[in-house]
């Protein structure tokens, strides 16, 4: 199928995601208003725990962002039975786990779900958020603590949970192995909320590694901006424009809004695509990936003892299997072609910037008010924004996996059409 051909299922596609949002708007709303309620609440209590307990008070933390995630899964999981592909997927039966020896569960492959996520979360500024809230309240609490006769015990690095990047990496490597172990312990004990368990192993490292990579990127950001040759190249930035005359506003408006647009590559590209590989997971973590051919055993293999070559083995495949519904997801987004890509990333554009419309909105229709009113009331904005970005993300993302879930699931069809979503209830769906 080439891209003109697909470029025309567009507006099809579209259609479907009206139809999916009319059917399942009220759930949709609740569900999003639960996510952000929890993600709020996650914040408070981390706050409190982090007093008695700064590893607890970070796994609580960690449920923020878990909040929102639950919540998209939960409207996408619902829109099974209302779209064919994604309906015809779901009745199929999914390969075979290779550490739990069972059918391959979402939950097996939430790894694969966070990564994209967490890449939406920490470019919508979320995970900043939720760092700055929880690190300005604890130390603000951290501070004003005071004894009668005493003098106040601050200590901000072990409340904050601060971590060193090679504490990091020890995280990352120990979260592996115990999810490994849950999932051998699962395959004799035959536990299901084992699973379970393991999944919130990787949203604490995942969550841990994305809290690093983003005060790396702050950290680097800053480092180019303090070097030298930054500033003799503003320096001549700046004499150059002062020496254009007239024609200097109109340059310095140019330039400043390319390098804006270069600056604004998350909202533009990542956020829609690894919105589409989220979504990819979730309803498509049952298509089998392809399959690696044979390979020859290294002879130094044979060197290590058989144990720890059965623990090694076993541990390399339970990592790969976490992590194959995203490159599957991947995989799909790269055949859909790039005209597709490019339309459902404005479509999402759009959707992203919700948030913003609402708060003109409010605004408008409000007028001025004082600082610390608009302070009180802030919070609720920017959950109203995000909610209806969640509802219509959530529409928007159904239909075109289930657009995309059609070449895979009939290969032998030369131009698969969208179809539009049977006409059920929410309650059917859910």
């Amino acid at each position: 199928m080439n891209d003109e051909m697909r470029v025309r299922d567009i507006p099809a596609v579209l259609v479907s995601a009206w139809r999916v949002l009319r059917v399942y708007w009220a759930p949709f709303v609740v569900i999003a208003c639960l996510g952000l309620a929890l993600r709020s609440g996650a914040l408070w209590v981390a706050v409190e725990v982090s007093d008695h307990n700064a590893f607890v008070a970070q796994l609580i933390l960690v449920l923020a962002p878990l909040g929102f995630l639950l919540a998209m899964i939960a409207m996408l999981w619902m829109t099974r039975g209302a779209l064919p592909n994604v309906a015809e997927l779901s009745r199929r039966e999914a390969r075979q786990a290779p550490t739990e020896k069972r059918e391959l569960r979402l939950v097996d492959v939430a790894v694969s779900v966070l990564v994209p996520f967490l890449a939406v979360y920490v470019s919508y500024g979320l995970l900043k958020e939720d760092l700055y809230r929880f690190t300005n309240e604890a130390a603000y609490d951290e501070f004003n603590q005071f004894t009668l006769g005493e003098p106040p015990d601050i200590d901000f690095a072990s409340r904050l949970a601060i971590y060193d990047w090679q504490v990091v990496l020890a995280i990352v490597v120990i979260a592996w192995v115990v999810r490994y172990a849950l999932g051998k312990f699962e395959s004799v004990t035959r536990f299901l909320w084992l699973a379970f368990a393991g999944a919130l192993v990787e949203v604490y490292y995942t969550s841990q590694v994305a809290q690093k990579v983003a005060e790396f990127r702050e950290d680097g950001v800053a480092w180019v901006q303090e070097r030298r040759a930054s500033r003799l190249v503003l320096d001549e930035y700046d004499q150059v424009i002062t020496s254009l005359g007239p024609l200097a506003n109109p340059v310095d408006t140019a330039t400043t809004w390319l390098f804006g647009l270069v600056g604004a590559i998350d909202a533009v590209v990542i956020v829609p695509l690894a919105w589409i590989t989220v979504g990819a997971v979730v309803l498509g973590h049952k298509l089998s990936g392809p399959e690696e051919p044979a390979r020859q055993p290294d002879p130094r293999w044979e060197r290590i003892p058989a144990p720890v070559r059965r623990f090694g083995g076993g541990l390399v495949a339970d990592v790969r299997e976490r992590w194959s519904a995203f490159w599957n997801g991947l995989r799909m987004m790269a055949t859909a072609g790039l005209l597709p890509m490019l339309t459902f990333c404005l479509a999402f554009l759009l959707v992203i910037r919700i948030p913003w419309i609402v708060g003109q909105l409010l605004r408008l229709a409000i007028g001025p008010l004082q600082t610390d009113t608009w302070l009180a009331f802030s919070p609720m904005e920017k959950a109203v924004g995000l909610a209806i970005t969640m509802v219509l993300a959530a529409a928007l993302l159904a239909a075109a996996i289930d657009w995309l879930l059609g070449p895979k699931l009939h290969p032998a069809d030369a131009e698969p059409q969208p179809t539009a979503p049977r006409e059920v209830s929410a309650e059917a769906g859910a």
